[in-house]
C-alpha cells in the first residue's frame, strides 16, 4: 500500500459538482487540494473536438459507468440503463448539453423542506457565477463564467414547427426557460460554445496550472478513512491497481447520486443492518444513505418524418465541411427547443417536459422525430444498496420507476397532450398522421402499456444523500454528513426533490454553493 502526502481537501469525483469544488477550493493559495477521478482526463486521446451530435459515441463505452437498474416491476420487468459520466467533467462530458435550471418552485421547495439557504434567490448567484451567457449581464444571467450558455445558431425548421404547433395549441412562448418560470414552449439553452461542448472542464482544466491542485485520474475510491467520528483520509486504487491512501481532515464526496452513497456505505456510514449483513463495521447509522433515489422517467414518442432533415442526414459532405470550417450546421447543435406542460391533477409549475429531436430514439434507422416526454415531478422513490463489500462491484440500483399511480397518470396525460399538439398544421407538414405504435391516444390503457414498454432514463438520478434536518436526511443544509467531522457530500445526491429540468446546471450550482460554504468557514 502506497501512502501519499497530506492534503487539506480531497474531492472524490471530477464531475459536474466535483470539478467546481476542486477548482474553487484551489483558488485559496494556502489550500492543498487533491481531486480523485475514476475516469480519464478527456474523452479523446488527442484532445480533439467531438461535435455535439457525436454524443452517441460517448455513452455506453469507456467514458460511461454503464450502470443498469435491477428489473423494474412497473416496466414489464425490464432493466433500465442509466448512463453516468466516468471522465473529468462527469455527466456533463457525455450528456445532451441542455442547460436548464428548473423552476423557482423547485428550490423554494428545498428551503421549505429543511435546506435553509437553498431557495431560488439564494442559488441565483451560484447559477450566474457558473455561466458565460450569450445574452450578457442581467439580474438573471452573467458573462465570464466557465460554462458557455447559448441557443442554437442553426435551428432545424422541423423543430421550429414544433414550437409553432405548441403556440397554435394554446401554449405561451417562453423567452427564457432559466428565468424561474418554465411554462410554455421556446428555445432551449445549451452548454455549447462555437459548436463545441462546454462543461465543468472549463473549471478544472485552467485550475490544473495551480501548484496547490493535484488531479489524479484513474483513481477508484474504496472508502473514506475514519478515526471514530472524524475523517482522517481516503483509500483508493490507482490506475495500476495499487491500493493507495492519502491523509486529510476534509473529504468531499462528489461521485454522484449512485456512487456517493456507495462510498459512504463502504466507509461504514449508512443503514446499520444493511452494512452489518455485509460484514462492514458501522461507524454511523444513517438510515437515509441510499434512500430517496429518483430520476426523470422518460417516454420516447416517435413520428415518421415525411419532409425535412433528420440526424440520419447529418453526415453529409456539406455538414461535415460546415462543422470543420466554421463549427456550424447540423453537427454543431443538439437540444434546440422544448415545451413544458401542466398535466398532473395538482400541478403548479409544469410537470412534463417535451424535448423533440429529429432521430429515432428506439434505435431504428428510419427517418423519424422523437419527442422525449419526461416526468419532472416523480413521486416514486427507490434506493441504492451495496452488492457486496467489494468496492469495485457496481451498486444495486432500484429506482422503482412508476410505482406511484400518479406518476403513471401524469405521463399518460403528458403523452395525450403531446399527441394533440402534434395535430397542429405547422407540425403535420413534417411528420406522419400518427406516432408510431400510438394510433389510439384516447385509449388510456393502450397508452399506459406503451409507457410501461418504453420508459427509459435520461440520466438524472438524484436524492440518495438528501440534505435536511430530519431523521432521514444524510447531510445538513451546509452539506456536512450528520455526525461525521470533516465529511461533506456535494453533488446531485443532496437534492430532496429533483428539479423540473435536466440536472446538470443544478449540479454545477450545488458545487458552487457547497464551495462557498467551505471557503466561508475556512
Amino acid at each position: 500500500m502506497t501512502e501519499l502526502r497530506h492534503f487539506d481537501h480531497v474531492v472524490v469525483g471530477g464531475g459536474a459538482a466535483g470539478s467546481v469544488v476542486a477548482a474553487r477550493l484551489s483558488e485559496r493559495d494556502g489550500s492543498r487540494v487533491l481531486l480523485l477521478e475514476a475516469g480519464p482526463l478527456d474523452t479523446t486521446p488527442a484532445n480533439a473536438s467531438i461535435p455535439p451530435l457525436g454524443v452517441f459515441q460517448l455513452q455506453h463505452g469507456e467514458f460511461d459507468w454503464c450502470d443498469e437498474t435491477v428489473a423494474q416491476p412497473e416496466l414489464q420487468g425490464r432493466k433500465v440503463q442509466i448512463p453516468q459520466g466516468r471522465v473529468v467533467g462527469g455527466g456533463g462530458a457525455i450528456n445532451f448539453m441542455s442547460w436548464c435550471r428548473g423552476a423557482r418552485e423547485d428550490y423554494d421547495g428545498w428551503a421549505e423542506r429543511g435546506m435553509k439557504g437553498w431557495g431560488w434567490e439564494d442559488l441565483l448567484p451560484s447559477f450566474r457565477r457558473s455561466e458565460d451567457n450569450e445574452l450578457g449581464e442581467s439580474e438573471l444571467h452573467a458573462q465570464g463564467g466557465p460554462i458557455a450558455v447559448t441557443t442554437a445558431r442553426d435551428v432545424n425548421p422541423m423543430l421550429l414547427s414544433f414550437v409553432t404547433a405548441c403556440l397554435e395549441s394554446g401554449l405561451d412562448i417562453n423567452r427564457d426557460f432559466n428565468s424561474g418560470d418554465i411554462a410554455g414552449a421556446g428555445f432551449l439553452y445549451s452548454n455549447i460554445r462555437n459548436g463545441e461542448r462546454s462543461s465543468t472542464r472549463g473549471y478544472i482544466i485552467p485550475a490544473m496550472d495551480r501548484a496547490n491542485l493535484t488531479v489524479q485520474v484513474g483513481a477508484v475510491v474504496q472508502r473514506v478513512l475514519l478515526e471514530g467520528q472524524r475523517v482522517v483520509g481516503v483509500e483508493y486504487l490507482d490506475r495500476s491497481g495499487r491500493r493507495t491512501t492519502v491523509a486529510t481532515e476534509s473529504v468531499v464526496l462528489s461521485a454522484g447520486a449512485l456512487r456517493s452513497p456507495q462510498i459512504l456505505m463502504l466507509s461504514g456510514i449508512g443503514p446499520a443492518q444493511h452494512l452489518a449483513d455485509l460484514g462492514i463495521e458501522v461507524a454511523a447509522d444513517i438510515q437515509g444513505v441510499g434512500a430517496n433515489l429518483h430520476d426523470h422517467p422518460t417516454v420516447p414518442v416517435i413520428w415518421p418524418v415525411v419532409r425535412g432533415r433528420t440526424w440520419n442526414d447529418a453526415q453529409t459532405e456539406e455538414n461535415v465541411a460546415a462543422y470543420a470550417e466554421r463549427r456550424r450546421g447540423q453537427l454543431a447543435v443538439l437540444a434546440e427547443v422544448a415545451a413544458y406542460l401542466r398535466c398532473g391533477r395538482a400541478s403548479g409549475a409544469p410537470d412534463i417536459q417535451v424535448l423533440p429531436a429529429p432521430i429515432d430514439f428506439s434505435g431504428g434507422t428510419e427517418r423519424s422525430l422523437t419527442c422525449m416526454v419526461s416526468l419532472l415531478t416523480p413521486a416514486s422513490r427507490g434506493q441504492i444498496r451495496l452488492r457486496s463489500d467489494d468496492p469495485t462491484a457496481a451498486p444495486v440500483i432500484d429506482p422503482r420507476y412508476l410505482t406511484e399511480p400518479s406518476d403513471r397518470q401524469t405521463l399518460v396525460e403528458g403523452i395525450r397532450q403531446l399527441v394533440d399538439i402534434a395535430t397542429a398544421p405547422a407540425f403535420r407538414v413534417y411528420v406522419g398522421e400518427h406516432p408510431r405504435d400510438l394510433t389510439a391516444p384516447a385509449d388510456v390503457d393502450a397508452v399506459l402499456e406503451y409507457v410501461r414498454r418504453t420508459t427509459m432514463s435520461i440520466s438524472h438520478p438524484v436524492g440518495t444523500c438528501r440534505a435536511g434536518t430530519d431523521s432521514l436526511s444524510v447531510v445538513d443544509p451546509e452539506l456536512r454528513v450528520h455526525g461525521i467531522d470533516g465529511l461533506r457530500v456535494i453533488d446531485a445526491s443532496v437534492m430532496p426533490d429533483i428539479t423540473r429540468a435536466p440536472t446538470h446546471a443544478a449540479a454545477v450550482a450545488i458545487g458552487e454553493r457547497g464551495s462557498e460554504f467551505m471557503t466561508q468557514q475556512a
